[in-house]
């Protein structure tokens, strides 16, 4: 087990209560046995001696070491339903499973997918043993709620919004038995990889160039604490040594990943279970080219105070935080999870159906009593309504029949008083015609003389006959005879009747005659 040697100042171990309501999360890294709360914003030492809390979420992470990668190609052309089933049979295929044990297989499509095919990242944890490895931390707690794999448990730094998504990350981690790396594309898991130089192995690579064989937590102190630059000079070559061949060996997987890819990083973050490394920051920036940035993410106010806390803990809290927003299973390899409420068991649907039969039962009679009961007050209602609706129709067709006979009415009345308007529209027009259009006689006589005088003619005779009146004329010259009758045309009120000039030859002097009619009216 990983130990470092305290400071003189310790922290003094104290359990923080949760705020009511609220949940406390409670980190367990089986490999370091160290188990931390979070709650209120503040992080806290962690005795497992409840089981089961309710307002306690535990969350732990299975190392690099236990699972099993691989990246299996699917034809496009391949049902949707048959591809689970073709990811399987590739995965035992390449990595020799044993067919008669209990696998857990989960995977990721890769954004490398093409036209052609789709590129898989295939995740394989062995049941059995996920099972005996996590059964000594649910014999304290009970139930299990989360189990991460590690190398996703950086997802959460994307999700919390505490990392930019649109970035090349690369995150290197090591532990005193195992080491690992992880490469996120724009907040999305792309790869990863096992790294043979974990803490143990870098002690020991130490150990043998430097032929002393110190012992492992006091090596783990002074790493932590002085980093690669030792007082020791002798030491300090042995660690450049060792930590030059780690990064060199890490630039080569980081090649090729990037070269097969098509990307390059953006940023690097390395930490180990011992905290940052001082002095390693020069070789990646030599090695890989990228100069790094912290791998320090802080979520509690206190969280300064525990040089124990890793930066696995803190991502065990924020996954477990996105968690118990989102309630996501799909990455979850706990085999100790919390039985769901009784109504969601088998059991507790028996219970709720009986229940809801025995309602029923005792209901049944109950509604069809006050239904029928609702149906008879509304059905009487409803025949209110009816009458007073009905009532008020036959007042409405009364009132429109009176309206009907008061319009026949009216339109006779209008009929009689149109005729007796148009009679006394008649009378006035033949007075008018009388008075203004047809002249009297001695206003005929009078006019006929001037306009005869005018033209020199002479009048002969007049004769009245019924309603006109005849001018016998004569003019010396047929010209003034035809001038004549023109005048008379046309001047208003007369109307000429003549149908012959006629020349008079039985006196002497040649002279015209004729006839002019004037119609009178009374």
């Amino acid at each position: 087990m990983l130990k470092l040697k305290s400071k003189e100042t310790k922290v003094k171990k104290k359990k923080q209560k949760a705020e009511k309501g609220s949940t406390t999360i409670v980190t367990i890294d089986r490999i370091n046995e160290q188990t931390f709360g979070f709650a209120g914003n503040e992080v806290f030492h962690y005795e497992r001696i409840k089981k089961g809390a309710k307002n306690e979420f535990y969350i732990t992470y299975l190392p690099y070491k236990d699972i099993l990668t691989t990246t299996v190609e699917v034809s496009r052309s391949t049902p949707d339903d048959e591809v689970i089933d073709a990811i399987t049979i590739k995965t035992y295929e390449d990595l020799s499973l044993n067919p008669d044990d209990d696998f857990k297989i989960t995977y990721l499509e890769s954004d490398m997918s093409d036209n052609d095919n789709r590129i898989y990242n295939v995740f394989v944890v062995n049941n059995s043993i996920l099972r005996s490895d996590l059964s000594y931390i649910a014999e304290n707690t009970k139930y299990i709620d989360y189990v991460a794999k590690a190398p996703f448990l950086m997802y959460s730094l994307y999700k919390r919004n505490i990392l930019p998504s649109n970035t090349v990350d690369c995150f290197i981690y090591f532990q005193e038995e195992d080491a690992f790396l992880v490469i996120y594309q724009n907040g999305k898991y792309l790869d990863s990889r096992s790294l043979r130089y974990n803490l143990k192995f870098i002690w020991d690579k130490f150990v043998e160039l430097s032929g002393d064989r110190i012992d492992i937590n006091d090596f783990y102190s002074m790493l932590s604490k002085d980093g690669l630059i030792s007082e020791n000079a002798i030491d300090s070559d042995n660690l450049i040594q060792v930590f030059d061949e780690i990064f060199l060996y890490i630039s080569d997987i980081l090649t090729s990943i990037t070269k097969v890819n098509k990307i390059s990083l953006d940023n690097v973050f390395f930490s180990t279970d011992i905290g940052n490394i001082k002095g390693s920051e020069e070789f990646i920036t030599e090695r890989l080219g990228v100069e790094p940035k912290p791998f320090d993410f802080n979520i509690a106010i206190n969280q300064k105070d525990f040089e124990d806390l890793t930066q696995l803990d803190i991502l065990m809290m924020l996954t477990a935080k996105e968690y118990l927003i989102n309630k996501d299973d799909e990455y979850n390899y706990s085999t100790f999870l919390r039985p769901p409420p009784l109504a969601q068991r088998p059991v507790g649907k028996l219970i709720g159906v009986g229940v809801a039969a025995l309602i029923a039962i005792l209901a049944y009679p109950a509604y069809q009593y006050a239904h029928g009961f609702y149906n008879q007050k509304l059905t009487e209602k409803k025949e209110i309504e009816y009458a007073q609706k009905d009532k008020e129709k036959e007042r409405i067709e009364s009132a429109l029949a009176n309206l009907q006979d008061q319009i026949n009415q009216k339109r006779e009345e209008i009929t009689a008083e149109q005729k007796i308007l148009k009679e006394r529209s008649d009378l006035l027009t033949a007075m008018y015609n009388k008075k203004v259009e047809y002249p009297m006689k001695s206003k005929a006589i009078f006019d006929m003389t001037n306009m005869i005088n005018k033209q020199s003619g002479e009048l002969v005779a007049i004769h009245n006959i019924d309603e006109n009146l005849t001018f016998e004329v004569r003019t010396e010259t047929e010209k003034k005879m035809t001038e004549l009758l023109k005048a008379i045309s046309n001047t208003k009120g007369y109307n000429v009747d003549t149908k012959l000039i006629l020349l008079d030859e039985n006196n002497q002097t040649i002279a015209y005659e004729s006839n002019v009619s004037v119609e009178m009216k009374k």
